[in-house]
């Protein structure tokens, strides 16, 4: 009876031929959902087909479509704006979990930002979707994308306030969430963007837009209610001291 033996070097190569064909699935899995997900009135991803390719990496190949170098079967990056395609950001983009860049502006998409995309893409350095009908609020979320270089959402109908956890991304070069619904103050910890990067929302306020916050309603009844409780105690104040005053009198 024999005894079949694997080398260390041998076990390390099946392992890695294993995770290799896990990845390109994964890839594959990211793709055809997004094609699969959203309409394509102009038949930008007609050509991404998937049933008759046999090589591992063919996808690299695909229009919009960038792995890491020739030899890679890892998508790096997609460019699909300007392409009309409609609907709301597929989720499966998150087996895309390699990639680096993700251009999706100047298209059709709507609803909100998947609060959990930075979760799908933790190596991300570019997300652009600016240009679309994308509604709902920045989700805080997106502080998780600690590779971030570029974020651009402007153009949207985003609502809401800008989550203050967007300081704590600290390789963020340029930021953009102009021309959206927008409220509330600008977080002072984004004091190194200019006006550019917020103009084109009315209910934004800031020194980056020279624009004084307004006192909010709540924030007035509390300031009003301690004048009128300040002035309350020095009138029971002067109330006593004058009764106690008048009391010693008569004695």
């Amino acid at each position: 009876m024999f005894t079949r033996r694997f080398t260390f070097p041998a076990l390390l190569v099946i392992l890695n031929l294993s995770a290799a064909t896990i990845a390109v699935d994964d890839d594959i899995k990211c793709l055809q959902g997004i094609k699969g997900s959203l309409a394509d009135p102009f038949g930008k991803l007609a050509a991404w087909t998937f049933s008759t390719n046999t090589s591992a990496a063919f996808f690299c190949q695909l229009a919009g479509v960038t792995c890491w170098n020739d030899n890679s079967t890892r998508v790096l990056s997609l460019e699909l704006s300007n392409t009309s395609l409609a609907g709301r950001i597929p989720e499966s983009l998150k087996y895309c979990n390699s990639l680096q860049s993700l251009y999706l502006a100047s298209n059709d998409l709507v609803g909100p930002i998947p609060p959990d995309i930075c979760t799908w893409l933790p190596y991300m350095v570019t997300l652009r979707l600016s240009g679309n009908q994308l509604s709902g609020s920045i989700p805080q979320g997106m502080a998780n994308c600690t590779f971030l270089n570029v974020l651009d959402l402007s153009d949207n109908k985003l609502s809401g306030t800008i989550p203050d956890e967007l300081a704590r991304l600290q390789r963020l070069q340029r930021l953009s969430v102009a021309n959206n619904d927008l409220s509330g103050m600008i977080p002072s910890d984004l004091s190194t963007y200019d006006a550019e990067s917020f103009s084109g929302n009315k209910g934004l306020c800031g020194y980056q837009l020279n624009k004084l916050c307004k006192k909010s309603t709540n924030t007035r009844i509390i300031i009003i209610a301690g004048v009128l409780g300040a002035v309350g105690s020095l009138f029971l104040s002067f109330t006593l001291y004058w009764w106690f005053s008048r009391r010693s009198h008569q004695k």
